[in-house]
């Protein structure tokens, strides 16, 4: 398998196919005014990660040290940003250019004009009841399982309007992939969906309905099991649903 990426319009998704056997891959395009720069790895890809390195100006930075670039405070992913870099250079440092499970998501900050992000790892994404987020995408190099607790309380019984897309945050409300999970106007259950690919977008209603979520939390693995009685759906592997895109691909998926 070579040039796995899945291209967005304004975004794209690599994964370990894109690197293995190449001395370096070239980003066009989507940095030229600027961009982040997200990844995931498994502990066991990590060594070859730290070799994938992304030549910058002033220095090289890992795709390893990326994704394991964490707010401590929230949990949340830190991207590298990048400003007016018409193409972006990834060099494969590694022995015999190897490449272990991973995943590159490249977006335009154009498309997030606001600066509104939650982004997490799915290993580590616990978020309480809070407040009602706008949008959280969640990615992994492994597939994961996420669950939203049913509302409690004074909100039990009550609505909840959210829809998810097996995409990154940049093609949520745009039509142009299927919302593969959707709720409104219904006593909301919570759901569990589990994700055979590298990422997931969830969008709250919070125009009419202004309360917080029940809490989210994620884990690695899936059961490939999906029963009646729950709500939310079970992927099958690199599954995305957009028309004319190849399917996210991964050594860890099971096809």
């Amino acid at each position: 398998i070579a040039e796995a990426v899945v291209v967005f319009p304004s975004s794209r998704i690599y994964d370990e196919f894109d690197f293995k056997g190449q001395p370096n891959i070239t980003i066009d395009a989507l940095c030229a005014v600027s961009c982040r720069i997200f990844a995931s790895i498994t502990p066991d890809s990590r060594k070859m990660a730290m070799n994938l390195l992304i030549q910058m100006p002033k220095g090289f930075y890992s795709v390893g040290g990326i994704a394991e670039s964490i707010d401590p405070a929230t949990n949340q992913k830190i991207p590298l940003e990048i400003n007016k870099m018409p193409s972006v250079t990834i060099v494969n440092a590694n022995a015999n250019l190897v490449a272990g499970p991973l995943v590159l998501y490249v977006v335009d900050n154009s498309n997030n004009p606001d600066g509104i992000l939650s982004m997490y790892e799915a290993e580590f994404l616990r978020r309480p009841v809070s407040k009602l987020p706008k949008s959280v995408t969640v990615m992994s190099a492994t597939p994961f399982t996420i669950k939203q607790a049913p509302l409690e309380g004074q909100k039990v019984g009550l609505p909840q309007g959210l829809l998810a897309t097996m995409t990154g945050y940049d093609h949520m409300d745009e039509g142009f992939c299927p919302y593969l999970y959707y709720s409104i106007d219904s006593p909301f259950p919570g759901f569990t969906m589990e994700v055979n690919g590298p990422i997931v977008s969830i969008m709250w209603d919070y125009y009419d309905f202004d309360y917080a979520p029940g809490a989210l939390t994620g884990s690695l693995g899936i059961s490939n099991k999906q029963t009646l009685q729950r709500s939310g759906w079970v992927s099958s592997p690199g599954y995305h649903g957009c028309p004319g895109l190849q399917p996210y691909r991964s050594s860890l998926y099971d096809f």
